[in-house]
């Protein structure tokens, strides 16, 4: 009898290529996927022109490549079943990617053809240098495949040879027509990105019966679409909310620099130091999830993320490039362990840091740790480290100073990067918060002051509410309305008091220039004293009576120091536990002025600065200020200037002047010291932005005797954060505005 067999019509290579591979983004997704499949380290992927300018992509992967067998029997075979009976690759047991053998089927999607050379090995599927592989080439010209023609009898050209002293690895070379160049939009090739994430997340890995995976890595370059070459892990480290890099100096201390969303680059060199630790770095990226908590969305989404954390997410160790396990698979630096047991404060040195972030409980300041598995990284320990020891198992290090260390030093670097999260958390509520009052006014239809927003949102609901309750039986409406009547007190007795205890802190930090003044002066005080007493016994001793007026100067010097003592005590109990009990009043600015100047009055004559105050009315009052939100906001200011000018050079003057207009006092301060660059106008009044172009303290530290570096400080970049903060809460401002000709800086204060 006769037999009758099925024949493949090429049309069905398009209905597949459609339907399985619906655009050019999945198409090369699924090319890398084989790459990855094949144990390649690491894959290019290129976008580019041949030389007859035709748009062209290059997938060049260096895994274990094919022979000529190889090529015929699988790649070439429609719906090979090679990958569900080898679910795993062949040398790093890699869980197989690649779906329902559609790799071909994405090259003709890609373009109209194909050139494909792989290297494998003739007779296994060892990877690297061997002595017998096979070089296979052929070509593919995908329009050959019409419908009505069948597949299996069109031919496409290769050849084969052997190809001595080179690696394997397989390049793909597909010509694309205009329109499937057109299709590598923005938007498709940042898809792209986030799928190819999830593959280059894979830093290393070891599975029972197979050889060490060292990664994968991808590189896409694409001149036209980025402008460069894009390293897909780099980028996916780059993009969470974070990136914390952190290396040993010479002097064995940490220095840290951390670049996040919402923070912007900092760093910090820790006071501390790691004398066992050398040729130590370590880079990280803090994957959080949340949309909000990504700066790049093209590379990392929620989907994504969850799966790059959960497979790949730890920080790991590599020694003299080699990683060491386990660490990056367990909690090797306890990070879970201490968030399991809510251990909210950091040591030492990070708590004093945490203190200086406007906002932040030093003591809850870790409580927003991120799970280890949140931090994808690793430390690096070079070849110069001494004191590493593996163990004979291989499985980590032996317990020594150098292990410990290490681990401090990356608890150091993690614990300072959180701090700084928590900062940028409390900052975000801040932002939410002026939204909300934003949005409440344009609900109102009418602007509302910050220090009132909270008791005109209660009147607002007590007046929707009592409109919606009037539909309710009258015992029932009394009921309803007393407990909003209730509800509404207690909100504005408790936002009443935390408004009075922030302006009570916000003055106990300002007191900080105070202090370093104070204690130099009691040094003076000390020292003169000394001074004094040597005097007097040598007068008593050797002089005749009729020179006896050395005694009555050293007498009158230490008059003047008592009185400079008793001022800024003074000024200091100002600010002291009784504040909160403070009213504002009627306030001579003038007096003020000239009250605060003295408080410089030693650094003042011994580097000659000449300060005039003649340009302020004797009469010039404020309205709504307590004494010490006023010396507060002149202190400062005072302050940067004295350090500006001093950092400036010879030039040593500052002029202050004051108005009264429409209903406000305004006091202009200007110096002849190094300016501040109008772009940095805003700027300087963030928290801890003392130095934002780092022109001042350089100079400062050469300007200045040593002796003199208690009063003026190195400065904390609260001040004027804090000046900024009092007068706003008492409905006032203060800018940096263009000097007048002859002046390098000014500042405008405007007060009730």
């Amino acid at each position: 009898m006769p037999y009758l067999t099925f024949t493949v019509d090429s049309a069905l290579l398009r209905e597949l290529g459609e339907k399985l591979v619906e655009t050019v983004h999945v198409a090369l997704v699924e090319l890398v996927k084989n790459a990855y499949d094949a144990d390649a380290i690491s894959v290019d992927v290129i976008f580019s022109e041949n030389d007859e300018g035709e748009p062209e992509i290059r997938i060049v992967d260096d895994g274990v490549g094919m022979n000529f067998a190889d090529v015929q029997n699988y790649w070439m075979r429609i719906a090979t079943t090679q990958k569900v009976r080898n679910n795993v690759s062949s040398i790093y047991g890699r869980p197989r990617t690649g779906e329902k053998g559609i790799g071909r089927f994405s090259c003709r999607r890609l373009g109209e053809k194909l050139k494909l050379v792989t290297i494998g090995s003739e007779d296994s599927k060892e990877k690297g240098q061997q002595r017998s592989l096979q070089r296979t080439e052929v070509g593919f010209t995908w329009d050959e495949f019409k419908p009505g023609t069948d597949v299996t009898k069109i031919k496409c050209p290769g050849s084969r040879s052997v190809a001595d002293d080179v690696k394997t690895g397989t390049i793909l070379i597909i010509t694309m027509d205009e329109f499937r160049a057109s299709e590598w939009t923005t938007r498709g090739y940042n898809w792209l990105k986030r799928q190819l994430a999830v593959l280059a997340a894979n830093r290393g890995a070891r599975r029972p019966g197979f050889q060490e995976d060292p990664g994968f890595v991808i590189r896409l370059i694409a001149p036209e679409l980025e402008g460069g070459i894009r390293d897909i892990r780099e980028d996916m480290i780059n993009a969470g909310w974070g990136t914390l890099t952190a290396y040993i100096n010479k002097k064995h201390q940490a220095v840290c620099e951390l670049n996040a969303l919402g923070i912007g680059r900092k760093t910090i060199t820790s006071e501390r130091t790691f004398d066992m630790l050398q040729d130590v770095s370590l880079k990280l990226g803090i994957l959080i999830e949340g949309r909000d908590k990504l700066r790049d969305t093209s590379v990392l989404s929620l989907g994504n993320l969850k799966q790059i954390l959960q497979d790949w997410g730890g920080l790991q160790v590599r020694y003299k490039g080699f990683r060491v396990y386990p660490y990056g698979d367990d909690d090797w630096l306890n990070i879970d362990r201490d968030r399991g047991m809510r251990r909210g404060a950091p040591k030492q040195e990070l708590f004093a840091f945490a203190q200086k972030l406007k906002g932040v409980d030093p003591g809850r300041s870790l409580l927003n740790m991120e799970s280890m598995r949140n931090y994808v990284g690793s430390i690096e320990i070079g070849s110069h480290a001494i004191g590493f020891e593996m163990k004979a198992s291989r499985e980590g290090f032996i317990d020594s100073d150098g292990v410990t260390q290490l681990k401090e030093f990356a608890r150091f670097a993690i614990e300072w990067a959180t701090i700084y999260y928590d900062f940028y958390l409390r900052n975000k509520l801040k932002e939410e918060s002026e939204q909300a009052r934003t949005e409440f006014e344009e609900a109102k239809g009418e602007k509302t002051e910050p220090e009132r927003i909270v008791d005109s949102a209660i009147k607002y609901i007590q007046k929707e509410v009592s409109h919606l309750v009037r539909t309710l039986p009258s015992k029932e409406r009394k009921l309803k309305e007393k407990s909003i009547l209730t509800a509404a007190q207690a909100i504005r007795s408790r936002h009443e008091s935390d408004r009075e205890e922030l302006l009570h802190l916000r003055l106990i930090a300002s007191t900080s220039t105070l202090l370093l003044v104070y204690s130099h002066e009691v040094k003076s005080l000390l020292g003169l004293l000394e001074q004094s007493k040597n005097s007097l016994q040598v007068i008593e001793q050797r002089l005749p009576a009729t020179e006896r007026g050395l005694v009555s100067n050293i007498r009158n010097s230490i008059e003047d120091t008592k009185v400079r003592f008793q001022d800024l005590l003074g000024l200091t109990s100002l600010v002291g536990i009784d504040s909160q009990k403070s009213e504002t009043m009627q306030l001579n600015v003038r007096s003020r002025i000239e009250r605060a100047i003295r408080v410089f009055d030693l650094i003042i004559k011994e580097y000659e600065i000449h300060i005039d105050c003649q340009n302020v009315p004797v009469d010039l009052m404020t309205q709504k200020l307590t004494e010490a939100e006023l010396f507060a906001i002149l202190l400062n200011p005072l302050s940067n200037s004295i350090k500006s000018i001093l950092a400036a050079g010879k030039d040593r003057r500052i002029q202050i002047s004051g108005s009264r207009e429409n209903g406000r006092t305004l006091i202009h301060l200007r110096d002849s010291g190094i300016g501040v660059d109008q772009t940095q106008f805003e700027e300087v009044f963030e928290p801890f932005s003392a130095d934002p172009e780092q022109k001042l303290y350089g100079r400062l530290e050469e300007n200045l005797n040593p002796e003199d570096k208690h009063i003026v400080g190195t400065g904390s970049g609260l001040g004027l954060s804090i000046v900024r903060e009092i007068v706003a809460a008492r409905g006032g401002t203060i800018r940096f505005v263009e000097p007048p000709k002859g002046w390098k800086c000014e500042l405008e204060i405007s007060v009730l």
